[in-house]
């Protein structure tokens, strides 16, 4: 059966990575916003230092923790801005294009998407002609994650350099809510990420992220064909 290309070679790097770096990230973030009760795994990093260093685990763990977590979030960012201007550059932003539809238009596509994922049902004929690589709950998804990034960004860089900035206490305590905040919306994407492409509809687009890339054409012609259309596929 003929295949074809639904994710790139970049695209894959790009999302791998990303995967790799917000673990890391929620991982430690989460350990330093509750160390009340995960104190255990700060101790756990910083035993093995806290001998040289002449302070107790969970302090080694914690400065072990807060230093990783900034050198890391830098590095996240760092990919997103090359990646996001690699897509500006050479316009290959495809996650956007449903929003180009009119409102009702998008309204009844959410809803038939909505359906088919929790009731199975089937999509209607005219908004399965209309699918495109990315279908419209992926775009609002999308911009769920561009808000949390740009919270998580504007805010943790602000963090960093307070002291330099001259930023009071009172509008770091802001600062660390917005990033709160900006984490939370992540994780609400992630959970969302995570039950769309599990679905058993998408285990082709799964199998393609973390295989050669491609679908087959037929699965491709039900859930893809305005994007099979514009690369000239049939």
């Amino acid at each position: 059966m003929d295949r074809v290309e639904v994710v790139s070679i970049g695209y894959k790097i790009a999302h791998h990575w990303n995967l790799i770096l917000f673990t890391i990230l929620a991982i430690t973030g989460g350990v330093l916003f509750s160390i009340e009760v995960t104190s255990w795994f700060a101790y756990v990093v910083g035993s093995p230092l806290s001998t040289v260093s002449g302070t107790d685990p969970v302090t080694t763990g914690v400065q072990l923790l807060r230093t990783s977590h900034r050198f890391i979030g830098f590095v996240w960012g760092a990919l997103l801005t090359v990646y996001a201007l690699y897509l500006l550059i050479f316009r290959r932003v495809e996650v956007f294009r449903p929003l180009a539809k009119p409102l009702g238009r998008q309204i009844a596509e959410a809803k038939a998407i909505v359906s088919h994922y929790m009731l199975g049902r089937p999509l209607p004929p005219d908004v399965e002609r209309e699918l495109d690589r990315h279908n419209i709950l992926v775009s609002y998804m999308a911009l769920v994650l561009v808000v949390s990034v740009l919270f998580l960004s504007v805010s943790g860089v602000l963090l960093v350099y307070r002291d330099a900035l001259g930023i009071t206490p009172t509008t770091a305590s802001w600062l660390l809510l917005l990033h709160d905040v900006g984490f939370a919306m992540g994780l609400l994407f992630v959970a969302m990420h995570l039950f769309a492409v599990t679905h058993p509809s998408n285990k082709p687009l799964l199998n393609a992220m973390f295989g050669d890339g491609k679908a087959d054409l037929g699965w491709l012609r039900r859930h893809m064909p305005r994007y099979l259309a514009r690369r000239g596929v049939g």
